[in-house]
């Protein structure tokens, strides 16, 4: 066995073991959910749905596969990924159509996100565009070819063209997918996916993509754009990676 197979294996509780920060960010995500459920469903319906949530999520974390810890930019979008598919089962009890769990569920994502404060904001657009962070992709992209964690993202850096975009990821492989057909729910994929345009959107930096996997593309093209107004991710027609996939 190597070091590397030696890590993967002693780090199989990660995600218990972190526990009580996750809850603690998904607080966050709760308060948010009751504010856009609360309107519509009486107060015994939304507590049942919040302690839902809490209970999957707590079940999931133990099977959520680990992916390179701390140090990993793979490590957040698992523990994203998570809450999402917690607040979906957690849904499906109100008995909501697709389209219907995939708005609440990007709406969830916009306003937690428009939340933030300005100066966490202004850090985010700061340090996304730096040559640090895109080192820090370029490496950790480079590592996810060497398939060290078969559940993660793969996926290749994309250099600036100089007229379009500042720099981009290629994911050829997502683990958002892989755990969500795991966890038989694929169905609200693909609107899961709309979530990156609100988080870039409130943020304020620039996001464009054409195409994702869960759409039946070859690969996810994000592209990250200085002085770029991103797109609401809202309705899901509207956006370029879905228009082209109508006109096939």
């Amino acid at each position: 066995m190597s070091n590397e197979e030696r890590k993967i294996k002693g780090n199989k509780g990660y995600y218990v073991k972190n526990k009580k920060k996750i809850i603690k960010q998904f607080n966050s995500l709760v308060k948010v959910t009751k504010q856009i459920i609360s309107p519509n469903y009486n107060t015994v319906v939304v507590e049942d749905i919040t302690k839902q949530a809490y209970n999957e999520l707590e079940n999931l974390l133990s099977r959520l596969p680990y992916v390179g810890g701390d140090k990993s930019p793979f490590t957040s979008l698992m523990i994203q990924s998570a809450e999402t598919i917690a607040f979906y089962k957690a849904y499906k009890s109100l008995g909501l159509s697709e389209r219907e769990m995939g708005k609440l569920i990007y709406e969830t994502a916009e306003i937690y996100s428009h939340s933030i404060s300005s100066l966490k904001k202004w850090l985010y657009r700061k340090a996304i565009f730096s040559e640090k962070m895109k080192n820090y992709w370029r490496n950790w992209l480079i590592k996810s070819k060497k398939h060290l964690f078969f559940e993660n993202w793969v996926g290749d850096f994309v250099e600036s063209d100089s007229k379009s975009f500042n720099y981009g990821i290629n994911f050829t492989e997502c683990g958002w997918l892989k755990l969500v057909d795991k966890e038989s729910a694929g169905d609200v994929a693909p609107y899961a996916c709309l979530c990156d345009y609100a988080r870039m959107r409130a943020l304020g930096i620039g996001f464009k993509r054409t195409k994702t996997i869960a759409a039946g593309a070859d690969m996810c093209d994000f592209r990250f754009i200085k002085d770029y107004q991103t797109p609401r991710g809202w309705p899901p027609e509207d956006l370029e990676e879905n228009k082209a996939l109508n006109e096939k």
